[in-house]
C-alpha cells in the first residue's frame, strides 16, 4: 500500500512539474499549457484573461505553433494583438466558449480600437461566441476581430483571415461606441496605393447581431473576400465593401436588415443589408457576386434597401452578379429598393425572386456631378429570368438617368417596368409613368436613393478617418 501512495504521489508530482515547465518554456503564467502541438489556455481566476492569451498567441507564433484552444467555459479580455500568426485561435464550440470583450478595454482616441488584432499572417477565429458592449466606453470606434498589413512595415501586406463558426453579439444602440465585427483594410498609417492590404477573408457560418457594423472589407489586388452561410440580425450596416479592388462572394446568407429604428437619420445606417461605395480613392476595378441569399426588410423605416451601390469621385469598372436571392419587402416599405446602383454599369441580375412591398425592386440610375457622383452613363446591365409575380411594389424596374442599352428580358411575370430614358431594351413587361431622364435625376425616389448611399458613405468614412 506505502508502494502505491508513494508512486501515485510522484506521478502526481511529476505532472505537475512537466504543467510547470511547460508554462516556463511558453514563458507564460501556468495558465497557458503545452498539449502536444496545442497551447491551451484556461481562464484565469483574476477574471482577466487578456494577458495570457495574448502571451499563447506571442509564443505561438515565435514557436511554430498552429493551434491556440481556449478550454474554458468563459474568458474576459481587452485588447490584444499580434504579428504573423499562423493558426487557430479557437474555443470549444460557439454555445460552450464566450469570450467577453471588457467595457472600457481597448484604445480609441484618434483610433478604431480593436480586441482581436491580427497583422499579416494566417489567423483563424473559430468556434467560439465574442460578446462586446461598450469596449471604448467614450463613444469611440471599435472592431471586435480586425486583419490588417504591418503597421510597421507597410510593404508587409499580405494577410490571410478566417471567421468560422462564430458568434458576435453586442447591444445596439444602446452600446456608447460604433462597433464592428470584423474589418479588413491596411494598418494605420499605411495608405499609399501600393501599401493596401492583400491577401484574403472569410466569414464562414457565423452569426452577427446588434453591432453597429458587421463585416467591413477594403481589400486590393484582387483578393479574394467569401461571405458564405451567415445570419445578420439587427446590424446598423451588415456588410460593407468600401475602396476595394477585391473579388467578393456574398453566399447563402441570411440578411434581416431595416430593422434597427433607433439609429439618427442622418447616419443612414439601420436600414440597408449589403452597401458597397468607391470613391476616389478608389483601385480601377471591383468585382461582386451575391447569390442564394435571403433579404428581409423589417419595416423599421419606409425605405430598406437590399442591395444599394454607387460610385463618387472617379468611375471604376465594377462587375456585378444579383443570383438566385430571395428579397422579401414589407407593407411598411413604399420606398427603397431591393437592389439600387448609381453609376454603376455592367451588371446581371438574374433568377432572383421578389415578393410583397417595396418602392422598387431593381433601381439603376446615374447620379449628379454637382453631388460628387460619376455622373455617367449607366449601360451593360441584363435583368434577366427573374420571378416578379408576388411583387407588390410601385414600379418592378426603374431606368432612371442616362440608363441605356439595358436589357430587360421575357418571361418574368409581367414587372412594372419605368424606362425614364426610353434607351432601353425592355423586351416585355407594363409600362410605369415615365418622366424625363434629367426630371428623374431630381425626382423624390432618386434623391432618397443617392441620399441614403451619401449618409452611409459619410459615416463609414468618419470612422475610418479614427485610424
Amino acid at each position: 500500500m506505502f508502494k502505491f501512495l508513494f508512486r501515485l504521489t510522484l506521478s502526481l508530482l511529476l505532472l505537475a512539474g512537466a504543467h510547470l515547465s511547460q508554462a516556463q518554456d511558453l514563458d507564460c503564467s501556468s495558465s497557458v499549457s503545452l498539449n502536444g502541438g496545442t497551447i491551451e489556455v484556461e481562464a484565469d481566476a483574476s477574471g482577466d484573461d487578456t494577458e495570457n492569451i495574448q502571451c499563447a498567441l506571442d509564443a505561438a507564433t515565435e514557436g511554430g505553433y498552429r493551434d491556440v484552444f481556449l478550454t474554458s467555459p468563459d474568458y474576459s479580455i481587452g485588447a490584444i494583438a499580434v504579428t504573423g500568426f499562423v493558426g487557430d485561435l479557437r474555443g470549444r464550440s460557439k454555445a460552450n466558449t464566450t469570450v467577453t470583450i471588457q467595457d472600457s478595454s481597448l484604445s480609441c482616441d484618434g483610433a478604431i480600437g480593436i480586441a482581436l488584432e491580427f497583422q499579416v499572417g494566417t489567423a483563424s477565429v473559430r468556434n467560439m461566441t465574442l460578446s462586446v458592449d461598450s469596449p471604448c466606453g467614450d463613444g469611440g470606434s471599435a472592431s471586435v476581430i480586425a486583419y490588417y498589413s504591418n503597421s510597421q512595415q507597410c510593404d508587409k501586406r499580405t494577410t490571410f483571415g478566417n471567421v468560422d463558426r462564430v458568434v458576435i453579439n453586442g447591444t445596439g444602440t444602446s452600446g456608447l461606441d460604433a462597433v464592428t465585427g470584423v474589418l479588413m483594410e491596411a494598418a494605420p498609417g499605411c495608405s499609399a496605393d501600393n501599401e493596401r492590404i492583400l491577401g484574403t477573408l472569410k466569414v464562414n457560418r457565423s452569426d452577427m447581431a446588434q453591432l453597429d457594423f458587421g463585416v467591413i472589407s477594403s481589400v486590393a489586388g484582387g483578393g479574394q473576400v467569401d461571405v458564405n452561410y451567415n445570419t445578420f440580425d439587427e446590424v446598423g450596416l451588415p456588410l460593407t465593401i468600401i475602396d476595394a479592388a477585391q473579388s467578393t462572394t456574398v453566399l447563402s446568407n441570411t440578411f434581416n436588415f431595416n430593422d434597427v429604428p433607433g439609429y439618427p437619420a442622418g447616419t443612414g445606417l439601420g436600414t440597408t443589408a449589403v452597401f458597397i461605395a468607391s470613391t476616389s480613392e478608389s483601385p480601377s476595378s471591383n468585382s461582386t457576386t451575391l447569390k442564394s441569399n435571403k433579404f428581409k426588410d423589417a419595416g423599421a423605416s419606409s425605405a430598406g434597401y437590399g442591395i444599394l451601390t454607387g460610385q463618387q469621385g472617379s468611375s471604376i469598372a465594377h462587375t456585378m452578379l444579383v443570383s438566385a436571392n430571395t428579397f422579401t419587402g414589407n407593407s411598411a416599405s413604399t420606398d427603397g429598393a431591393g437592389l439600387a446602383a448609381i453609376d454603376t454599369n455592367d451588371g446581371l441580375a438574374s433568377g432572383n425572386r421578389f415578393s410583397g412591398k417595396a418602392g422598387t425592386w431593381v433601381d439603376l440610375r446615374s447620379g449628379a456631378t454637382a453631388d460628387g457622383y460619376v455622373g455617367g452613363s449607366v449601360s451593360g446591365w441584363a435583368i434577366v429570368a427573374n420571378d416578379f409575380g408576388a411583387s407588390q411594389a410601385t414600379t418592378d424596374i426603374l431606368l432612371g438617368a442616362r440608363t441605356s442599352g439595358v436589357v430587360v428580358g421575357k418571361s418574368q411575370d409581367l414587372p412594372i417596368v419605368d424606362d425614364q430614358t426610353g434607351n432601353n431594351d425592355v423586351l416585355e413587361g407594363s409600362s410605369g409613368s415615365s418622366t424625363p431622364a434629367w426630371g428623374n435625376a431630381r425626382g423624390s425616389q432618386g434623391a432618397d436613393t443617392r441620399s441614403r448611399f451619401e449618409q452611409q458613405l459619410n459615416t463609414l468614412m468618419d470612422i475610418r478617418k479614427r485610424r
